[in-house]
């Protein structure tokens, strides 16, 4: 009635001055309040309990509108730099439709550490402690992975020496079948994801993976890109570096949370002594460690063995660490045992084979930046009917910038390799 009866321009003042009694009459929500100092002048072991404070910081650099701000810091070094809020502001931060609040406030005197105040509603409590907060911690974990250098470890008898790793090779990039190159990834995905399932089903929180393929198929490129996919550091193991069985157990127990064990062309790394008469026989691929957890008896602390080994990856020592991934190369894979093969060991058994048309595709746009040209059905033919490697193939493409010319030398190529 009052709508239809006074103008509205009276309703307006109306609806005002009754929100403005019932802001007075009825008392705000409660609020809570979490400081979070930093500890500056602290013994280490304190600044390392209190690092969530520069969690903080560095996720609320990426949630800072410069617009809503009435001063910001800038801070870094380079081409980097990295807001963050003044003294005494504050910022809003809505997580699953709940508003936090932050706000930079001083030390206490001029020795005094400066915090940042988290202020939510009290009925808020549970969330914030229980799933925002943690999830500060996990989004600033994951882009500090993402930004960091990666390296890769090589061993020197039992002592690993690392270097930067600048390998540019991703998944984007990588010359290889779409439908393996999607489930390898689907793979790597759902390992990320399965901490509590492993836990829950007993089992230690590892992925193998078995490269296999001829020469020149990009099982080390694969490697590189599954390094720069997962942002873990590399451990290239060489076998003929290491002596005993001992010392490749100190290798791999050193090897932190979070990496990458790499032993390439597995296949050579084994002498075989055979049980019959103690006679020693090479082979490129057999070893003296039987098949299954109770062939123990024939191996030694004496020399290395594939049962040492075997021992890390699924026995008692695979469980020394976490979120680890174990890959494995070989041309010639039917030179493996089945104990190594079996799943546990090797999960995921992945084919890099000879170019196909999709790898080649991929090729062009990596050098030429091109998704069509003239030449792409009489290459997709010759393709079809000649065994050639991606790498055959990358050489061809590299011996000219112009696409025209290095393509028509691609299909001369293909050409006389078919004839």
């Amino acid at each position: 009635m009052a709508r239809e009866l006074l103008p509205p321009d009276l309703c307006a003042v109306v609806s005002w001055a009754a929100s403005l009694v019932r802001g007075h009459l009825q008392p705000p929500p409660a609020q809570r309040r979490t400081v979070v100092k930093r500890l500056d002048g602290c013994a280490i072991s304190c600044a390392n309990l209190n690092s969530f404070y520069d969690d903080v910081n560095d996720y609320l650099a990426t949630r800072i509108d410069p617009q809503s701000m009435r001063r910001l810091c800038l801070s870094g070094a380079g081409a980097r730099k990295v807001m963050s809020m003044d003294t005494g502001d504050s910022m809003t931060d809505v997580f699953e439709g709940v508003r936090f609040t932050w706000t930079s406030v001083s030390g206490e005197g001029r020795k005094g550490p400066d915090s940042l105040e988290l202020t939510f509603d009290a009925e808020h409590t549970d969330m914030a402690l229980g799933t925002y907060v943690p999830s500060i911690t996990a989004a600033v974990e994951q882009a500090r992975r993402r930004d960091c250098k990666l390296k890769i470890f090589m061993n020197e008898g039992s002592s690993l020496r690392g270097i930067s790793h600048n390998h540019p090779a991703t998944f984007d990039t990588l010359a290889m079948d779409p439908p393996t190159k999607q489930a390898l990834i689907a793979d790597l995905d759902r390992f990320l994801k399965r901490k509590e399932y492993y836990r829950r089903i007993g089992k230690a929180w590892k992925r193998g993976y078995l490269l296999y393929g001829p020469p020149g198929t990009g099982k080390s490129s694969l490697v590189a890109a599954v390094a720069n996919y997962l942002r873990f550091n590399l451990y290239d193991l060489d076998l003929s570096e290491v002596r005993y069985n001992a010392e490749l157990q100190k290798l791999l127990i050193g090897m932190p949370n979070r990496s990458i064990l790499v032993i390439e062309d597995i296949d050579c790394c084994f002498s075989a002594t055979s049980r019959e008469g103690g006679k020693e026989r090479k082979t490129l691929a057999r070893a003296d460690y039987g098949h299954g957890d109770d062939d123990s008896d024939d191996c030694s602390n004496k020399s290395i063995t594939l049962s040492g080994l075997l021992n890390f990856i699924d026995g008692l020592w695979s469980t020394s660490g976490k979120e680890r991934v174990i890959i494995f190369t070989t041309n010639y894979k039917d030179r493996l045992d089945p104990a190594l093969l079996r799943p546990g060991r090797m999960d995921m058994h992945v084919y890099m084979g000879y170019c196909g048309w999709e790898a080649f595709r991929t090729l062009a746009r990596n050098y030429f930046l091109v998704d069509d040209h003239p030449l792409f059905p009489e290459i997709q033919e010759l393709l079809a009917e000649v065994e050639v490697t991606p790498a055959e193939v990358s050489e061809m493409l590299l011996r000219n910038e112009d696409a025209d010319i290095a393509l028509l030398g691609l299909v001369e190529f293909l050409t006389a390799k078919k004839q």
